[in-house]
C-alpha cells in the first residue's frame, strides 16, 4: 500500500490465522556459572516456564558458553523440532508452537551437563477477527479497523523488513473503541525504520 510523502506501507492482521503472533518471553541465565539456569533473575533455579501455545514464543538464551540450551520433547527427548536454533548460549531461540495437537510440556536443558527446567504450554486465547479497514498517512498515522471488542488488548507492531527480524510494539500509540470500529493512532515510522514499514494488529486477552 501506498501511502503520502515516500512512506510505504503494508499491513496485516492477526487473530484470523493469516499471521502468527509473537511473544519475546523469558530471558534465561546461568549465574555465577552455576549448574542450573535461572530465569528472569530468579530467585528458583530450573523454574517451570509457562507459555502459550499457536504463537511464536521468543526465549532470550544468555548462558556460559559450557551450557547452550537446547529444547527437548517430554515424550521421546528428542530435539524439539519447532525450535530454532538450538544448541546457543547467546542468543533467542524461536520456539513456534501449533494451536491444535501442540505439546503440553516440553524442556529447556543444558546440553552438555544435562540440568533442566520444564515449559508448560496452555491452549491459546483466540481473539475474534480483526480487519483493517484503513490506513491515513499524514503527520501521524490513522488506522481504522474492526472485529474486535474492549475485551481484547488491541497493538499495533511494526517491522521494516519483513523477511527477518521480530515485530515490534508501535511506540505512544493510542487505540479507541466506538460502534465497533477501532482507531489507532501513532507517530510515524520514518525516524525508526525509514521510508519502508510493515504493520499489523495483534489481539492480546488484557
Amino acid at each position: 500500500m501506498k501511502g503520502f510523502n515516500s512512506l510505504t506501507l503494508a499491513f496485516y492482521f492477526v487473530g484470523d490465522g493469516m499471521c502468527l503472533a509473537q511473544f519475546h518471553t523469558n530471558t534465561i541465565t546461568t549465574p555465577n556459572d552455576i549448574l542450573a539456569f535461572r530465569v528472569d533473575g530468579g530467585p528458583n533455579d530450573n523454574p517451570t516456564i509457562s507459555l502459550q501455545a499457536g504463537v511464536t514464543n521468543i526465549p532470550d538464551i544468555q548462558t556460559f558458553t559450557n551450557h547452550p540450551v537446547v529444547i527437548l520433547t517430554a515424550d521421546t527427548f528428542s530435539r524439539y523440532s519447532g525450535a530454532s536454533p538450538q544448541d546457543v548460549f547467546d542468543k533467542p531461540i524461536s520456539l513456534v508452537t501449533p494451536s491444535s495437537s501442540f505439546p503440553t510440556t516440553l524442556y529447556y536443558v543444558c546440553s552438555i551437563h544435562g540440568f533442566f527446567g520444564e515449559i508448560h504450554l496452555s491452549a491459546p486465547l483466540i481473539p475474534p477477527p480483526n480487519t483493517i479497514l484503513q490506513i491515513r498517512v499524514g503527520t501521524n498515522i490513522v488506522m481504522t479497523s474492526i472485529g474486535t471488542t474492549t475485551t481484547w488488548t488491541l497493538v499495533p507492531e511494526f517491522r521494516s523488513n519483513i523477511v527477518s527480524g521480530l515485530w515490534a510494539p508501535v511506540p505512544s500509540n493510542t487505540n479507541t473503541y466506538a460502534n465497533g470500529t477501532n482507531t489507532t493512532v501513532f507517530n510515524r515510522l520514518d525516524p525508526i525504520c525509514g521510508p519502508n514499514v510493515f504493520l499489523r494488529l495483534r489481539q492480546s486477552a488484557p
